[in-house]
């Protein structure tokens, strides 16, 4: 069956071009503007999904092509956007940057199956020419890049002139905008991206900041008009198992260093009838009560290496059920936490 569900991929050329702060400013003015967007996250990242979910007040889902089907990246698209004014899916690295270089897994992978209008975000601040030629390059690549504008980031308003004129006369885009710089709002990154949403005190300003900027800067309406072009997608609805008798306890580790999840993931077990509990490693002094098993997700555990092995009382917890026998999935960092000795990020054991 097909379904009507107006859509944007916002990707560029490479990491750390601005897609985020684009991402989170087009979702902040959405939601001012009154309307109920639903916002995505292409391939294994946990931390963006962090920042939109920071926004909305949801839990933003992952589109992972790696780890799941074209038809499973539909269906949750649709699942999980059939309600809202229109789905806004943050692309990751370069948008044809996938499995090695096949570009299988890739942003350009999900726009295609998804039939997805992409906006390139790219950094106008320090090319001129060879920006349109850069472009160029990624709206030919393939035939079937579906790139229907270009937003410029880190651009002053007089640049942003010139490189519009040129951009449209060479590469036949729209150029629907820019982002000046705006050092208030910077986020700091670390080894796996950006720091964490809850880290950040004052990100709701920030946003609120970036979301003013993009009313002013960015053709909103036109990103609008856009999306509301995506031709209807396709769904296959999938068939789940009945849920299991009983409603099994699922412990699961939620703190400030134990984070990565993805949304759907913990909707589908509650789906098949556990019951999930939140816990943190950092700070409860035992598992919950009545689990029957344990989730330990990724994160950032050598950060907080000090709080973890202080909390004895948790550590000695989660052994004992291990021990006992209760199943247990530790991924990532959640693994780690599970290691006799684990190095922190100051080099203390």
């Amino acid at each position: 069956m097909y379904k009507n569900l107006p859509r944007l991929l916002i990707t560029a050329p490479a990491s750390s071009h601005g897609k985020t702060t684009v991402t989170c400013a087009l979702l902040q003015a959405l939601i001012q503007r009154g309307l109920e967007p639903a916002a995505f996250k292409s391939g294994p990242d946990y931390i963006d999904p962090m920042f939109h979910s920071a926004l909305m007040g949801v839990k933003s889902r992952n589109l992972d092509l790696f780890l799941g089907s074209e038809r499973l990246a539909r269906n949750l698209l649709w699942e999980n956007a059939a309600a809202s004014s229109l789905a806004v899916i943050e692309g990751a690295m370069g948008y044809y940057d996938g499995i090695a270089m096949s570009g299988e897994a890739s942003s350009y992978a999900l726009a295609r199956c998804t039939d997805s209008p992409v906006i390139l975000v790219v950094q106008g601040n320090m090319q001129e020419l060879s920006l349109a030629a850069e472009i160029r390059g990624i709206q030919v690549l393939r035939n079937d890049s579906n790139l229907k504008g270009v937003i410029l980031n880190q651009t002053t308003a007089s640049y942003y002139s010139l490189l519009k004129e040129g951009i449209e006369k060479e590469t036949g885009l729209p150029v629907l905008g820019y982002m000046p710089p705006m050092p208030q709002c910077a986020v700091e990154s670390r080894h796996l991206g950006l720091v964490t949403a809850a880290e950040i005190r004052d990100l709701k300003d920030k946003m609120a900041l970036l979301a003013g900027q993009a009313e002013k800067t960015l053709d909103i309406d036109r990103m609008m008009d856009i999306a509301c072009q995506a031709p209807s997608l396709r769904y296959e609805p999938m068939q789940l198992p009945d849920p299991v008798p009983g409603k099994p306890v699922i412990a699961v580790a939620k703190d400030l260093a134990f984070s990565f999840y993805y949304a759907d993931t913990l909707t589908l077990l509650e789906k098949l009838g556990a019951s999930l509990a939140m816990f943190s490693p950092l700070k409860d002094a035992g598992l919950p009560d009545n689990c029957t098993g344990i989730l330990l997700g990724g994160g950032y555990p050598e950060i907080y290496t000090q709080g973890l092995s202080e909390n004895a009382a948790m550590r000695q917890s989660i052994r004992q059920a291990i021990q006992k026998g209760m199943p247990c999935i530790a991924e990532c960092g959640g693994f780690l936490y599970l290691h006799e000795k684990l190095e922190g990020s100051d080099g203390k054991m």
